[in-house]
């Protein structure tokens, strides 16, 4: 082999082996204090090798995504269903099952997919997968999303997931929505306007007493380069939401011993199916049944009921 091919090579193979790009760090006093090294990755080698140290334990999550377009037979749907959400979303999901079990694998569309980032922050680092990019889904991704092990904590965890479904076709297990972990800890003054998770902002003023910056949440998420600043605006959400979880397991239990009651972790933890969240609980003989927003007397339904 001559050394101008080996030049090639070695060229060609380096494009493979890039290295992830870095925005160091986020830190900071204000409006919210953190530290984090905040690393873009594009390709699923950078993926799997970032993401594999993770084997139990929390991550926080968050997506980011923009307005994809329907399929023909999606917009067929919309067009039959004009006025009649739950039909029309009851037809879509039957479609997407059908389409699902039809063929062994699931194609996906990434020229028309919905979602752009999914970031996950761990200990000191946060991860922003930028999937459009990447063209796949990484398999230590996918590990994590779907491990019972691994509980991904997220505030409004329902939109993504939703997103998530309809572009990438995966179910998920162990989602914590910490929005609802805020809204029963706040359950007094937050309690009763039905079932409406608190937003990210509110959960961080409300418990941890700071702000955090939604100015980029509208920014343009299909361009083909994204800034720095909206990599970072990213990254927070997921450091964010990791911060809150710590804080509010902790505040629920004194809560729970405080006032003698108990917080079913269902009423905040979930699993999904066909892009839908589905909670269960532990019966007597083990087994795992449908657990109902009724069976928590001081909080039944969705509102807060008060306490015995």
């Amino acid at each position: 082999m001559s050394s101008i091919s080996k030049a090639k090579m070695l060229k060609i193979w380096s494009s493979f082996k890039r290295a992830p790009k870095t925005i160091l760090p986020i830190e900071g006093d204000e409006p919210f204090p953190t530290k984090h090294s905040v690393i873009l990755l594009d390709t699923e080698q950078q993926a799997n090798n970032a993401l594999r140290k993770i084997l139990m334990g929390a991550v926080g999550m968050d997506t980011e995504f923009s307005e994809r377009k329907p399929t023909t037979t999606e917009q067929i749907i919309l067009d039959y269903f004009p006025h009649s959400p739950g039909q029309r979303k009851g037809a879509m999901t039957g479609l997407q099952i059908a389409e699902l079990h039809a063929k062994p694998t699931f194609d996906v569309a990434w020229d028309n997919v919905g979602i752009r980032l999914i970031q996950i922050a761990w200990k000191d680092e946060v991860w922003v997968l930028d999937v459009r990019r990447i063209r796949g889904i990484p398999k230590e991704l996918k590990r994590i999303l779907q491990s019972p092990e691994i509980a991904k904590v997220g505030v409004g965890l329902i939109k993504d997931i939703a997103v998530i479904w309809d572009d990438l076709r995966f179910e998920m297990r162990n989602l914590v929505d910490v929005g609802m972990m805020a809204k029963l800890l706040l359950a007094e003054t937050h309690g009763k306007g039905g079932y409406s998770n608190l937003s990210l902002k509110t959960c961080v003023e409300e418990v941890l007493g700071y702000t955090i910056d939604k100015n980029l949440q509208q920014s343009d998420w299909s361009a083909k380069e994204l800034s720095d600043d909206q990599i970072k605006y990213a990254a927070l959400d997921a450091i964010a939401s990791l911060r809150l979880h710590e804080v509010l397991k902790g505040a629920l239990d004194q809560k729970e011993r405080e006032r003698n009651i108990t917080i079913p972790e269902a009423w905040y933890t979930f699993n999904t199916k066909a892009g839908e969240p589905t909670r269960v609980k532990r019966a007597e003989d083990g087994t795992e049944i449908t657990w109902r927003t009724m069976d928590c007397p001081w909080f039944a339904g969705s509102r807060f009921q008060g306490y015995p």
